[in-house]
């Protein structure tokens, strides 16, 4: 029998992108509008147009939407390029409420392997998600498919 998974314990995902850290690192940032699924992950869902990461420490994460209303995700705890961007993360929530999201970027012998460690389950107010599903299915489906296949196409295109 497997041990129980303990309620608070960090989500990690991984996915491999067939390019340069640096570049890896840009489109996860500088392209976050172009490969975030805002249909799925948003607080205003059909309303929500576009949705933002601010490249500098304390930056801010958020959405706009069809009316120009902003939604505040979190904010840009670190930010040392090409290796590693921590976010705090309170989609919806308040910034005391916070959750962290550790992104880290590694050269590996094929290109890139980028993973995500979300953690602060445990704060108050925040065992679940605020964006909606399971946080591993969501950042699953985050990495897995949608970060992955812009890398993959933006590669194509190039090509």
């Amino acid at each position: 029998m497997l041990p129980a998974k303990r309620k608070h314990e960090p989500i990690r995902q991984s996915v491999h992108v067939d390019c340069p850290i640096e570049e890896a690192f840009r489109l996860f940032t500088e392209a976050f509008v172009e490969w975030w699924p805002l249909t799925l992950y948003s607080i205003a869902g059909a309303e929500a147009k576009r949705c933002f990461l601010e490249p500098w420490i304390g930056g801010r994460v958020f959405e706009r939407t069809t009316s120009g209303e902003e939604h505040d995700w979190g904010s840009v705890a670190a930010w040392n390029p090409p290796e590693h961007l921590r976010l705090s993360w309170h989609p919806g929530g308040h910034d005391d409420r916070s959750q962290t999201v550790d992104v880290e970027f590694r050269t590996d012998a094929q290109g890139t392997q980028v993973t995500v460690t979300h953690t602060g389950w445990e704060t108050p107010g925040v065992a679940v998600c605020s964006l909606g599903r399971n946080g591993t299915e969501m950042w699953s489906a985050i990495l897995g498919h949608h970060f992955s296949t812009f890398v993959l196409e933006r590669a194509l295109v190039a090509a």
